[in-house]
C-alpha cells in the first residue's frame, strides 16, 4: 500500500509566522486534510520561490518585504494580484506557480465588523504593497480616500495608480483632515513601541485600522483608544485574509470557526 504523505504548505516569514502557523494547522487537523504548514525564513524573494518549485511545496505565505518583490519569479497572476501589484499567497498546480492577494478581503471584512465603509472619508499611511491592498478593497466603497507616505515619489505613483489623492508626507497628517477612518499601511510599531501618529494628531472617535499585528495592540492603537477612537486590530485582518488562503491551498471552504477559536486563543496568552 502506498504510503500518503501531507502537502506541504507555509509562509515566508520567519518568527513572525506562527499565528498563521498555529490557525492554519488547527484547521488542517479539525477537517481531517493531509496539509501541514511551517514557516520559513529565506534569504530572498528568488530563493524562496526557487525553493518552492524544488520541493513541490502546494502553496506559501507571503509577507512583508516580499509581497512585492516574489511576483517576476511567478508564473502568472489572478487578476486581483495583477490589478492591486502585490501577492500574499502562492499556489503551486503540477509545478504552475500563480500569484494570489488575500489581503483585501481580509481587511475590507475586518473593517466591515465595525463599521459601514460605505461613503467615509479615509486617510492611508503608506504606498508598499499592504496600503495597494487596502487601497484596492476600499475603492468599491469610497471614493473619499488619500494617501500620506513617507517617500513621496512613491506615495504618488500608488495615488496615480489607483486614481486617489495623493496628500504628502505621513507629517502632514493631523486632526485638521476630517477623516472616518484612519489606517496605518507601514510597518511603523511592529515589533516595537513606537507610533506613526500620537494622540494630538488622531481625531477622537474616528476609526483606526492597524495593519500591524505585531505586538497585538500597538502603540497607535493604544493611543488611538485613550481618545475614544475605535480600533481594528491587523490581527483580525490576518485571520480573515488566512481563511481565504485555507481555500486555496485545499479547494474547500474554510471553517472560520476554528480561525477565530485559534486566534482568540491566540489572543488570551498575550
Amino acid at each position: 500500500m502506498p504510503v500518503s504523505y501531507p502537502k506541504l504548505c507555509g509562509s515566508i516569514a520567519g518568527s513572525i509566522g506562527g499565528m498563521g502557523v498555529r490557525m492554519h494547522n488547527e484547521a488542517f487537523r479539525v477537517k481531517s486534510l493531509p496539509y501541514t504548514y511551517v514557516s520559513f525564513e529565506p534569504s530572498g524573494a528568488k530563493e524562496a520561490i526557487d525553493a518552492m518549485r524544488a520541493l513541490g511545496l502546494r502553496g506559501l505565505g507571503v509577507t512583508m518585504p516580499f509581497k512585492e518583490q516574489v511576483i517576476p519569479f511567478l508564473d502568472t497572476l489572478d487578476s486581483i494580484a495583477a490589478e492591486i501589484g502585490a501577492v500574499n499567497t502562492i499556489i503551486n498546480d503540477n509545478g504552475k506557480l500563480t500569484g494570489y492577494n488575500t489581503d483585501g478581503y481580509g481587511a475590507i471584512t475586518a473593517l466591515k465588523e465595525v463599521t459601514d465603509p460605505m461613503g467615509k472619508r479615509v486617510v492611508i499611511l503608506g504606498a508598499g504593497g499592504g496600503a495597494k491592498t487596502i487601497v484596492w478593497a476600499l475603492k468599491p466603497y469610497t471614493k473619499d480616500i488619500v494617501l500620506f507616505n513617507r517617500d513621496e515619489h512613491r506615495g504618488k505613483e500608488t495615488a496615480e495608480r489607483f486614481g486617489i489623492k495623493f496628500g504628502g508626507n505621513i507629517e502632514k497628517v493631523d486632526r485638521s483632515l476630517g477623516y472616518d477612518i484612519l489606517i496605518n499601511c507601514t510597518s511603523i510599531g511592529f515589533k516595537s513601541k513606537e507610533t506613526i501618529l500620537t494622540r494630538d494628531r488622531i481625531i477622537p472617535g474616528a476609526l483606526v485600522f492597524d495593519a500591524v499585528f505585531i505586538p497585538i495592540k500597538t502603540a497607535l492603537i493604544e493611543e488611538a483608544s485613550s481618545i475614544g477612537c475605535v480600533c481594528v486590530s491587523g490581527t483580525r485582518m490576518l485571520m480573515h485574509q488566512a481563511c481565504k488562503q485555507f481555500e486555496l491551498y485545499t479547494n474547500t471552504a474554510a471553517p472560520v470557526e476554528i480561525y477565530e477559536t485559534m486566534l482568540n486563543r491566540i489572543l488570551s496568552e498575550g
